[in-house]
Order: structure tokens, then sequence, then C-alpha cells
């Protein structure tokens, strides 16, 4: 029997936020199949990770291979029919989550700036002008810092155990 899983998709901002700024390493691709990323895979750690819905599509499975062989690659985990690809971080990411943790995002790098403002207009997301906004030093409009229980995987996967043993 395959395990089963439950896991919360809640939106989070390192969709928005990090995953450009890591997208600057690692070419991610194939969003029609990726649900969400994170700034942890478990409490305390700096690991980036994706989740995506698996796919046997061929495409998908090159992609795949493209992105596991990445240097920054750690290892994904299977939960059912959605995979989660781990990133550790360099050191100008960390530096990056760090300000993203603490709410500080209008102190990221003009690059990262950039990176995250590319993506949500290539992304054809509808608030491009308040994130626009939301990074400009110059700018009041603000974001408060994430909440850390959305960005950690752990917190938003739970493993189904179903005892039979006693089903009558």
């Amino acid at each position: 029997m395959k395990d089963t899983f439950k896991i919360n998709l809640l939106k989070n901002k390192s969709l928005t936020y990090m995953l450009p700024i890591i997208g600057i390493e690692v070419n991610f691709d194939y969003y029609q199949f990726l649900l969400n990323s994170y700034i942890s895979f478990e409490d305390g750690d700096d690991i980036f990770c994706v989740m995506y819905e698996w796919s046997s599509d061929p495409g998908f499975l090159k992609y795949e291979g493209t992105i596991m062989s990445h240097p920054l690659y750690l290892g994904h985990a299977d939960f059912g029919e959605k995979v989660v690809y781990k990133f550790k971080l360099t050191h100008f990411m960390k530096r990056a989550r760090g300000l993203f943790v603490t709410g500080d995002i209008k102190d990221f790098s003009d690059s990262n700036k950039k990176a995250i403002l590319d993506y949500i207009k290539k992304r054809g997301f509808n608030n491009f002008s308040r994130i626009k906004k939301i990074l400009d030093k110059e700018d009041s409009v603000k974001s408060d810092p994430p909440k850390i229980e959305l960005e950690t995987v752990s917190k938003q996967v739970s493993k189904l155990i179903i005892n039979t043993d006693d089903a009558f």
C-alpha cells in the first residue's frame, strides 16, 4: 500500500520573493506543475525547496534530471504524487533569505529585485505594481515578514496512517 499524505498547499511569500532569487542560479521551469516553494524543509535549516506535482511527461522528466544534476541540488522527498526538490543556498542566497525572513525585502540587492520583477512580469502576476512598490526603498508600501510555518515543508505535510487492524 502506498503512503498517503495530507499537504496544505497554502500560498506563501517565498513563491513571489525567493523563487526568482534562487532562480538566478537554478533554472526553474514547468510552472504548470509547480505547486509551491519553501525557505526550509524542516525547522532551522537553510534549504530552499520547490514542490511540484510529479509528471511522467517526457519534457518534465528531462527537466527533473536537469535540476537534480544542478550543483546546488541536495535531494528530494516524495509525498505521493507530489515531489519536493531541495537546494542548498549560496552565501548571497542566504543573505537574501535572512532579509526575507525579517521582512526587510526593501534591502534586497538590485539584481535580486530585478529577478523578482522580471519573474512577476513574465508570469503575468496581476499585483506587479504593488510588488514593485514593496521592493522600492523610497515607497512606503510594505509587506509583513513571512509566516515561517507556511514557509517550512515539514509543517505543511503530514503522513496519514490508516490502521486496518481494528477496521471492524
